[in-house]
């Protein structure tokens, strides 16, 4: 439910409603925008469900974790659940900018001690790639962000250079995630079902092409703001955007490729990627925080239970 309401809150908040903004009646944008808003405020709520149940399983002893990585996990993450669920109630005029700042810093700890968690118990390579292109996407966003804020005050001519390199080296990680995930779930095609699910996820990836393709005929010179505004990518230059479809449309077919697999663990990573995908580069909103924090929980469960199943055998 939280992966899809993530998706529904990109597609109309972050789409359709820029995309409509000048062209749709005040009836029929109050409508969209009444729809947007409650798949925003679902998307929150299911996942702070979610990774409470994420995060009791992790704290367990039968994760096999040790007991300073599971402390370290439960103490930050029932930190950062009641300060989103008191964010989500309250009046967004009530929301302090102290209070924003903090539950970012908590989230980004959090991703941090869960791909750490994650990695530990070595899961699959592919796997354990996956979560180190998660660590990197997510902590070169806010170094990116910081380096800005700290040359805007002191005056540092190389502040733009370095931020720029910080976030152009994290977008290329959050780019390279659904490939690293891909090669994780390795969807086995030579069964009926195989064969079924990389057709329908092959499908998926054209239809994201053509509506890359689409979007780009109907929006012309907007769409790098469209695009930014969206899921926050702005590495390519403006002429080369539509090259974006390509690890799109990729996340697209390992998403459905993970979600329609009979194997729970690889439709545990296909959600994960779904809630990466949906919450964006370098999310800034609670409500794109912590889908991407349920996003890393699961792809760090995912690796934990790889890393038993190598284990066992």
């Amino acid at each position: 439910m939280a992966a899809f309401a993530a998706l529904a809150d990109l597609m109309i908040n972050r789409v359709a409603i820029p995309l409509g903004v000048d062209a749709w009646s005040s009836g029929a944008l109050a409508r969209v925008d009444g729809a947007g808003g409650f798949a925003r405020n679902l998307s929150v709520i299911s996942a702070l469900v979610a990774l409470s149940f994420c995060l009791a399983s992790i704290s367990s002893p039968k994760s096999g974790l040790p007991f300073s990585a599971r402390a370290g996990v439960a103490s930050f993450g029932w930190v950062l659940i009641p300060i989103v669920t008191m964010m989500t109630f309250l009046p967004r005029a009530m929301t302090r900018v102290e209070l924003v700042l903090a539950l970012a810093g908590l989230a980004h700890a959090l991703i941090l001690l869960l791909i750490l968690a994650g990695i530990h118990l070595r899961p699959t390579r592919a796997a354990s790639a996956a979560l180190v292109l998660t660590l990197v996407a997510a902590f070169s966003g806010i170094l990116s962000l910081v380096v800005s804020l700290v040359g805007e005050r002191t005056y540092w001519e190389r502040a733009e250079r370095l931020s720029n390199a910080f976030r152009w080296s994290g977008e290329l990680a959050y780019l390279a995630i659904p490939l690293a995930i891909g090669f994780a779930i390795a969807i086995p095609w030579r069964d009926a079902r195989g064969k079924a699910t990389l057709l329908v996820a092959g499908l998926a990836a054209g239809l994201v092409t053509g509506g890359m393709a689409s979007w780009k005929h109907a929006v012309g010179r907007e769409l790098p703001d469209l695009l930014y505004g969206a899921v926050r990518l702005d590495f390519l230059p403006d002429r080369d955007l539509i090259l974006y479809a390509i690890p799109l449309s990729v996340g697209s077919a390992v998403t459905i490729a993970g979600v329609l697999s009979k194997d729970p663990v690889r439709r545990q990573m296909g959600v994960a990627l779904l809630l990466l995908l949906s919450a964006g580069y370098t999310p800034r909103s609670p409500s794109t925080l912590m889908v991407t924090v349920l996003g890393v929980a699961l792809l760090s469960r995912a690796g934990i239970a790889l890393a038993q199943r190598r284990r066992e055998h």
